[in-house]
């Protein structure tokens, strides 16, 4: 899927919640209280609990559940992966949408696919008047996706949420998963945010701040001496991604060079973006995980 397909489907996404069969451990420290951050992969019907007294998170089963009307229209849904096959790819990514009239559009990374859908009161996803396009696939799993929606279509859907992730499992009549669906749920990163540390370094001035927009993919803010602003990329391929890039920056000279030159450096290695000890705090990580800016919310003046 293009950048340009990305930004459409995020623009759209709400928060939900689901789960994964394959997620990246990340692992990140919050500065302002040394407590270690991780993600765990955790497999389809289970989710992570954590003991509030020995602080250990263990796996327990959890029931099928099927997502809400809401959940399952709040946005585009990536596949990552059919039966076996894992997919990866940055360029025509292979997606389906369901609208709240009841039709669903998607693409299996070669042909365009749409048609009706009803989610009965069982959990049942019930697929059916496909039409596709009949173009050749060089690739190896545009027809695994197509034989999912082919004809009419009974399927499981299992909803979960792990982390900033939102999965939905779509299920056969063995009770098998035939594909796995993701979108991210980065909206946790919108608002007004100031700077509280860079690489490990105390920042103790409030005009060092950064303003994120994921509906739009822009972010823009100020290193405490200059202006900038650049565009956000969320790869589909990856938890918790976020990516700064095509950064723009005023021209005045800072008495504190080396500290906005270690921001913005720190904004372009990040990969990844995680809460905090609460929803107030965030922490920037790069591709190894480690900690380059932890960031605490501003909150709105009705806020106060």
């Amino acid at each position: 899927m293009s950048k340009y397909i990305t930004a459409i489907a995020i623009a759209a996404v709400a928060l939900l919640g689901t789960s994964c069969s394959t997620i990246n451990k990340i692992i990140g420290r919050d500065s302002d209280t040394g407590t270690t951050i991780t993600t765990s992969p955790v497999k389809p019907g289970e989710k992570q609990k954590k003991d509030k007294t020995s602080g250990k998170t263990s796996k327990t089963t959890e029931h099928n559940r099927k997502p809400t009307q809401d959940e399952l229209c709040g946005g585009m849904w990536t596949v990552a992966s059919v039966g076996e096959t894992q997919i990866v790819a940055e360029d025509e990514a292979p997606y389906i949408s369901f609208d709240r009239a009841g039709r669903f559009y998607a693409s299996d990374g070669c042909n365009i696919i749409n048609g009706d859908y009803a989610l009965r009161s069982d959990g049942a996803l019930v697929l059916s008047h496909v039409l596709s396009t009949m173009k050749y696939c060089p690739d190896d799993y545009s027809a695994l996706i197509a034989s999912v929606f082919s004809g009419s279509t009974k399927l499981g859907a299992d909803c979960r949420r792990i982390g900033q992730d939102t999965y939905l499992y779509l299920k056969g009549a063995n009770g098998n998963v035939t594909m796995t669906l993701r979108r991210h749920n980065m909206e946790f990163l919108n608002g007004n945010w100031q700077v509280t540390s860079i690489d490990g370094m105390k920042v103790n001035d409030e005009e060092v701040n950064i303003f994120i927009d994921i509906a739009e993919l822009k972010v823009h803010g100020n290193t405490g001496c200059n202006f900038f602003n650049g565009v956000i990329y969320i790869d589909p391929n990856r938890s918790n991604a976020i990516d700064f890039s095509d950064m723009g920056v005023t021209r005045k000279a800072c008495p504190n060079s080396d500290r906005e030159r270690m921001m913005l450096v720190a904004l372009e290695e990040a990969r990844t973006a995680i809460s905090g000890k609460n929803d107030d705090t965030v922490l920037l990580l790069n591709k190894a995980g480690k900690e380059l800016m932890t960031l605490k919310r501003i909150p709105l003046p009705n806020e106060d």
